[in-house]
């Protein structure tokens, strides 16, 4: 189910980010930009595939290649202004950000889909 909406969201669904480099220790981090139309579940979801990442190889150590990058997820975060994803299924779609667009003539442009069931996921 996870994996169908990953690829239903496509591209335009994911967070996007910014960097900054820390003054004191030159590191570059990246916040995360809200997208403030995708629904809760689906954010869970998405953060929950985030954190499931290998970081180390079977004896302990680094894996090799380049490290993922810092990202840091805030409710103050910048929000997104890249474009939604039209034609993703209802619930995908957040009930507050739909309720604020203000005519139903807008709502119809998201062309929605039929709500799909994302089944149950524990977040911490």
């Amino acid at each position: 189910m996870t994996t169908e909406m990953v690829e239903e969201l496509g591209p335009a669904g994911m967070s996007s980010d910014e960097s900054e480099v820390d003054e004191n220790t030159k590191k570059t981090t990246y916040r995360i930009k809200r997208r403030l139309w995708r629904a809760r579940a689906c954010k869970d979801r998405l953060i929950v595939i985030d954190s499931d990442r290998n970081i180390t190889n079977a004896h302990g150590g680094a894996r090799p290649g380049k490290q993922p990058r810092e990202r840091i997820r805030t409710p103050t975060s910048t929000i997104s202004k890249r474009a939604l994803k039209v034609g993703c299924p209802k619930n995908y779609y957040s009930t507050g950000w739909v309720s604020n667009l203000g005519s139903d003539r807008m709502v119809r442009e998201l062309k929605w889909k039929e709500t799909k069931d994302l089944g149950s996921i524990q977040v911490d």
